[in-house]
């Protein structure tokens, strides 16, 4: 089960998409339309869009540095990191390579030395655990064993970092693509993707994941 989870939409090596983010902190709620681009290799691109469709702050990652470049207010960020966590931005502590996985229609797996599985009315759970026997990660399975609609990450210490929950999923080209994400933590945070379009296997080149500062 867990290496058919490993070579789900493994052929994806690019995508792109355009939808809806919904980011809630308590009782506060914030909505924005977003643009993304993403590669297998680790590169991502994130648009944020103004009411009238354009850029109003852009997100990067080129796997070896992290940008962020506010259009409205001429700000410009860039910190040297492989895997930036995007915390501060989706109010999740979700790393790069994680939603670029998501995006991807695959579920990441997290470094272990053993799995077990449970077997309840909804469907099945895979566990694994990794050092003195903390859990790392759930996958939550249906019955059929083949369709994942919630995992839950943990950290070395096996607290819970958060879990994402998956819905509404369809067929682009060969692969299969969760078009609603839900991901959340235990400090009442959350934070919504809808996806209204999505197109995969598309061309990139990697200057589109460098940002730089406004002329």
């Amino acid at each position: 089960m867990l290496l058919a989870l490993k070579d789900r939409n493994d052929a994806l090596k690019s995508f792109k998409g355009i939808g809806k983010i919904k980011l809630r902190d308590k009782n506060i709620f914030h909505a924005v339309r977003v643009a993304w681009l993403g590669t297998r290799t680790g590169k991502l691109r994130i648009e944020v869009l103004d009411v009238s469709g354009r850029p109003a702050a852009s997100i990067a990652s080129d796997g070896k540095w992290f940008y962020f470049l506010s259009h409205a207010e001429q700000r410009f960020y860039k910190k040297r990191a492989a895997d930036p966590s995007l915390k501060k931005i989706v109010l999740i502590p979700v790393k790069s390579s994680d939603i670029i996985t998501l995006l991807g229609g695959r579920i990441p797996i997290r470094d272990h030395n053993s799995v077990s599985i449970i077997k309840d009315t909804f469907g099945h759970t895979l566990v694994l655990k990794a050092g003195f026997g903390n859990i790392r990660e759930k996958i939550y399975l249906d019955q059929s064993k083949t369709t994942v609609y919630k995992i839950e990450m943990f950290d070395i210490f096996g607290s819970l970092t958060y879990r994402a929950e998956f819905g509404k999923v369809q067929d682009v080209k060969d692969y299969r693509i969760p078009f609603r994400m839900k991901l959340s933590d235990d400090k009442d945070k959350s934070f919504q993707l809808r996806i209204d379009r999505y197109w995969a296997d598309v061309p990139v080149s990697p200057p589109k994941f460098v940002l730089t500062p406004i002329e």
